[in-house]
């Protein structure tokens, strides 16, 4: 009678059984936290078992999760005197992820936990328990949830274990690694790492891995090779970047394959004979291979941004210039070709060498910096217009004087091949396209060569299709044939650039306000006299000199106001609620994020920039649409722009807390949920979807 009539108040005061409302949807994975009895017995332990649904072809983490990931991280609140045990994982799985490796769990992993309870326990009290749970999700791309779980427990006088959790806990304990009985010793034998267990019965246990439980101890992709003779058992594997001199012993998971199918493991702790210490290179070299695959992501990733919005404006002088390329022979269209990669090398070098000097002094700075600043905007588009002047026709450069790359090639135009490479960074860079955020982030952290490398084959990227075209005699042959129509092509060809003028013209507008869109107005029509005088001013006499004079004149006239323009305050260039059509907006603080998210309310964080064309391309055809206008109404979805336009370093700081260093990014907080990472170009059945999903 006593036990029931605690069990009964339990349930009143907690509006339910002890397990109800531990449970948690999100978009990846499923998860529920069980008491495996009925409640906490005064001086005794109760299990809690954590039961994850994982969507097929996703994994989550082992506390060693291998090259990257986060592992399951639980965070309780108890009263005083319980104590929380740690949290144990079942065997893990190996899963490849092209050259890397995960030690991780797919399916239905289950992992447990114990909790004592304190001697003084009170029985018929209710323990209000509030845990804060963190991990992992990944696929080909990794995506961090975390969620807080809130339910109660009674103290029972004698609690039983509950018969509807029986199986779960089973299984669950089944799925644990078992202590193995037999020594284990860890040695380093030449430039490998070798686990050797004595007493070894039977075979060689089948696709045996070690997974051992030090981070960095050994190279996670590396193949491990399994010997067995005279009964001893030995694993060799390539050390990792981990210094591991301070340990008396390695602790790990032996898993293999049983004989009808199943996973099986040994949990061993080894003790450490002798010596674990490598030669310095032995380091450097199981680093490599992230290196390696920054690189590789650095140059696809420059190369797709050939296909990004952000870089549409540069394609049409791109264009432009490999048109007037058919015009010439195969060695000077080869020498326009290294003169444009050259450029294209030279400005992501300087740029990139600016960045990491400058934050490498404290400043918080992310890809795209420059054009925060209104100067360089104002120059942009100066630039971009009076390459639409030149494409027009106003004026010409080149054909009698020197230019720059003269040096480099003997046809005209070898400038204008460079300085197009330059401009193509300058304007086109700053958006971040696919693949290029991991390399990015890296560059910033890495050592300065590592960082230099990135941003090097970054530019390779960039630079390559009109590199490879260039030099390709096959490639070539589809260069167009000269003719008249190449004079009007090229004169239709300035009007996109025009528009990319246009373009960065408002983005000044922007951060400096009215007056210094008259300023930049007024200066455009000085620069495009300067270009009309230096273009009647070609000849030899007297008159030549004084309009190239004249013309240099205005010219100054034309940028010099742009270096007393200040730079505006951080949040003047925030992009104002109509960008968003009927979308209610608000703008983006941590404190703000952190309320809402208290409150239970979903938001939505949009990283953007008044510069940044993929953002505006998106603003245009998904945030003004009906369809992703009521979703957001219906949801009641907290809509929040953290605007980049001018520098904001609680938004760069906010950047790099999702590991971006660029815009855009699109950040979703279901209700209780956590972060959601979205695709930098948007679809309104994306947006939608995502909001009603989680409605």
């Amino acid at each position: 009678m006593l036990r029931l009539f605690q069990l009964f108040v339990a349930t009143l005061v907690a509006g339910g059984p002890a397990w109800a409302g531990a449970e948690v949807r999100t978009e990846y994975t499923q998860t529920r936290i069980i008491a495996e009895r009925e409640g906490f017995v005064p001086g005794e332990t109760t299990w809690f078992a954590v039961d994850q649904k994982v969507i097929d072809g996703w994994h989550v983490f082992w506390e060693n999760p291998g090259d990257a990931g986060l592992p399951l991280d639980l965070g309780w609140s108890l009263p005083a005197g319980f104590e929380v045990g740690e949290i144990l994982h079942p065997i893990p799985q190996f899963i490849p992820v092209g050259p890397l490796a995960s030690f991780a769990h797919e399916g239905e992993p289950k992992f447990l936990v114990s909790v004592a309870a304190p001697a003084d326990a009170v029985p018929g009290e209710i323990v209000n328990i509030v845990i804060d749970a963190s991990w992992q999700a990944c696929e080909e791309i990794c995506v961090p949830e975390e969620t807080q779980f809130e339910f109660s427990v009674p103290i029972l006088a004698v609690a039983e274990t509950r018969s509807e959790t029986a199986a779960l806990f089973a299984r669950a304990r089944a799925a644990l690694p078992i202590t193995l009985d037999k020594p284990a010793r860890f040695e380093r034998r030449g430039g490998a790492y070798v686990l050797t267990i004595d007493n070894w019965d039977g075979a060689a246990p089948a696709d045996a891995f070690f997974f051992p439980r030090r981070e960095g101890l050994i190279t996670p992709a590396a193949s491990q090779i399994i010997n067995l003779a005279d009964g001893v058992l030995t694993v060799s594997m390539e050390p990792g970047w981990t210094d591991v001199s301070d340990a008396e012993t390695v602790d790990g998971v032996l898993a293999y394959k049983r004989a009808d199918g199943g996973r099986a493991g040994y949990q061993i702790s080894a003790a450490i004979t002798g010596s674990l210490a490598l030669p310095s290179d032995a380091f450097a070299g199981a680093a490599n291979a992230n290196v390696a695959l920054l690189l590789v992501m650095a140059f696809l990733g420059g190369l797709i941004l050939n296909a990004m919005p952000c870089v549409f404006p540069i394609i049409f002088i791109k264009a432009a210039a490999l048109m007037q390329s058919a015009k010439e022979d195969r060695a000077t269209v080869r020498a326009h070709g290294l003169l444009f990669t050259a450029g294209v090398l030279a400005t992501f070098i300087f740029m990139g060498g600016l960045l990491l000097a400058l934050r490498a002094g404290g400043e918080e700075l992310g890809w795209g910096f420059h054009l925060q600043s209104p100067l360089v905007v104002g120059l942009s588009a100066y630039v971009l217009f009076l390459v639409g002047l030149n494409l027009a026709g106003l004026f010409t450069v080149g054909e009698n004087i020197a230019g720059a790359g003269q040096s480099l090639a003997t046809k005209p135009g070898a400038a204008g091949a460079f300085f197009t490479g330059a401009l193509a960074v300058v304007v086109a860079a700053p958006c971040i396209g696919p693949l290029l955020s991991a390399p990015l982030g890296a560059a910033l952290i890495q050592p300065p060569a590592v960082g230099m490398a990135i941003f090097v084959l970054m530019g390779l990227g960039l630079a390559a299709p009109y590199l490879a075209l260039s030099l390709s005699p096959a490639l070539g042959r589809y260069l167009p044939r000269p003719g008249e129509w190449m004079v009007v092509l090229k004169q239709a060809l300035s009007f996109p650039v025009f528009a990319a003028a246009a373009y960065f013209l408002w983005v000044f507008a922007r951060q400096t306000g009215d007056s210094g869109l008259a300023t930049l107005l007024f200066g455009g029509i000085l620069l495009a006299l300067a270009a009309w005088l230096f273009e009647i001013s070609k000849g030899d006499d007297r008159r030549a000199l004084f309009l190239r004079a004249a013309s240099a004149v205005a010219a100054v006239l034309a940028i010099a106001p742009l270096t007393r323009i200040d730079e505006a305050p951080s949040g003047t260039g925030a992009q104002s609620n109509s960008a968003y059509g009927a979308i209610v907006t608000e703008p983006y603080s941590d404190e703000v994020l952190a309320s809402n998210r208290a409150a239970g309310t979903p938001v939505f964080i949009d990283f953007t920039a008044a510069w940044c064309v993929t953002c505006q391309f998106n603003k245009l055809t998904v945030f003004k649409s009906k369809d992703v206008v009521d979703a957001f109404k219906q949801t009641g979805t907290v809509f929040l722009v953290a605007d980049w336009t001018v520098r904001d370093p609680v938004i760069t700081r906010a950047l790099q807390s999702y590991g971006a260093s660029g815009v855009p990014l699109y950040v979703y907080y279901p209700s209780g949920g956590a972060a959601q990472i979205l695709p930098q170009t948007l679809s309104r059945k994306i947006v939608v979807d995502t909001l009603n999903r989680a409605d």
